[in-house]
């Protein structure tokens, strides 16, 4: 056979120090990078360290030579094509560690041409999945970071695109926790400043005189504490975007002074006396009845229409419901990039009402995320209860909790004796099935369950 394989990075995992020399010079006259380790701890810190595309397995693994060691490495490899080496006649142990999400196996003695063949394909398809991940997150990023594929967020992301490349103000409106910052950054990003900064302030967090000076700058001496000259946030966002987040709670005094901004441009620091001039796009944004405040004399109308250039409203998430299984796995996967949810959790999420909005749904699935256990690669309901404060439908076992611990800990005792249960029932009283199914070893297993009382 001749095959000519592009050149990559290999992890040649294997005791033997005669076959790390033959097979890892065999590798680098292929035109291979390989990285040589003896024993899992190795393997380990070298596919940390290394990132490689491709591992080579032995599983026989010191120091009793036990294959299941190897066995229990192989899902530590996630996301890299794994491809065991078994001797004649462990078939079986190369079904198992197929199973266990090993791509592919070889048996020793391993025949050359054979080995450069699974080489190649093995990393042809790393190469494969690499490339479908970046044209999946570019097929993300096209989405503005407006997640959702309802009727209300496919018109929003086409405003946003439409309003983007003009300077005319915009007032973003909707609820608490719906992604009206979002909104703006996404403005900023598709827009001709994208270059340019994007400067951000809470409008309702500070006093009238506060905010004044953070927006506007003020003079050495202008008050006590004022040093020196501090230019403001709206001399900042010169070039770029300025964010009025909450600006329906700006203090009256300060509307009359935005105002004039809007209308011409020019500014005058707390304590100046020369005007200064910025130039930058302003987008606003409440939760607010702007329309209702105006009536009642508590906004300025000429105010509420200089920033109403273009009104944006973002959806409550009762709204769209549909999205809620693709925001939270995306959430889930900033903390647990290769965890997923269960039918049941996902059923729960969708059923759940989320007065929060998105903010709130970010929240409980980041913290479910976070209270995974090593090895643990799937949410339920049960972690989701628990990680939104629900303890009371969280059916956990009664008696578990030490009385003396604080209510996360007593809960995470909990959680974590339900699953060695279940693992242990899963695998049959079997330590290393239950072991494996845990993500730890079997070792750390026996701890586990002696400190659980399970033994």
């Amino acid at each position: 056979m001749s095959y000519t394989p592009e050149s990559g990075r290999v992890l040649l995992v294997d005791d033997e120090p005669a076959f790390q020399r033959l097979g890892g010079s065999f590798l680098r006259d292929l035109g291979h990078v390989v990285t040589v380790a003896g024993d899992g701890e190795q393997a380990l810190a070298a596919f940390e360290r290394q990132r490689p595309e491709l591992v080579l397995l032995d599983l026989a693994m010191p120091p009793h030579m036990d294959p299941e060691i190897g066995l229990e490495l192989i899902p530590r490899f996630a996301g890299v094509p794994v491809v065991v080496l078994t001797g004649h006649g462990e078939h079986e142990l190369a079904l198992r560690a197929t199973a266990l999400g090993a791509w592919d196996f070889l048996t020793k003695p391993i025949d050359p041409d054979m080995l450069r063949f699974v080489v190649a394909r093995a990393l042809r398809k790393a190469r494969l999945d690499a490339e479908v991940a970046a044209l999946r997150a570019g097929a993300a990023a096209d989405d503005l970071g407006l997640v959702g594929q309802a009727p209300a967020m496919a018109q929003l992301r086409a405003m946003v695109r439409r309003v983007a490349q003009t300077s005319v103000s915009v007032l973003v409106l909707g609820p608490t926790g719906t992604g009206k910052e979002l909104v703006a950054r996404a403005l900023h990003a598709c827009g001709a400043r994208s270059a340019g900064p994007f400067v951000a302030i809470h409008c309702g967090a500070l006093s009238a005189e506060l905010l004044e000076s953070e927006l506007f700058g003020h003079m050495k001496g202008s008050f006590t504490g004022a040093y020196r000259d501090q230019p403001g946030l709206v001399e900042a966002a010169h070039g770029g975007t300025l964010f009025l987040d909450e600006v329906g709670e700006m203090p009256a005094p300060m509307q009359v002074k935005l105002l004039r901004f809007l209308q011409e441009g020019t500014f005058v620091p707390v304590g100046g006396r020369v005007q200064k001039r910025a130039e930058a796009r302003v987008v606003a944004a409440t939760h607010r009845d702007l329309e209702a405040m105006v009536r009642d004399g508590s906004f300025r109308e000429d105010l509420f229409y200089r920033l109403k250039g273009v009104v944006l409203r973002t959806p409550a998430l009762a709204e769209r419901p549909a999205d809620v299984p693709q925001l939270s796995t995306r959430f889930l996967h900033r903390v647990a990039p290769r965890a997923g949810f269960t039918a049941g959790a996902l059923a729960w999420l969708t059923a759940r009402e989320w007065p929060g909005n998105v903010r709130e749904l970010k929240a409980v699935v980041e913290s479910a995320g976070a209270l995974l256990l090593p090895g643990q690669d799937e949410v339920d309901a049960e972690l989701l209860r628990l990680a939104s404060g629900d303890a009371a439908d969280a059916g956990a076992p009664a008696g578990a909790v030490d009385a003396s611990s604080g209510p996360l800990e007593a809960a995470l005792n909990e959680l974590e004796l339900r699953l060695v249960r279940d693992a242990m029932t899963a695998a049959g009283g079997n330590q290393s099935e239950a072991a494996r199914r845990l993500g730890v070893s079997r070792v750390g297993l026996i701890k586990k369950l002696t400190r659980l009382g399970l033994r």
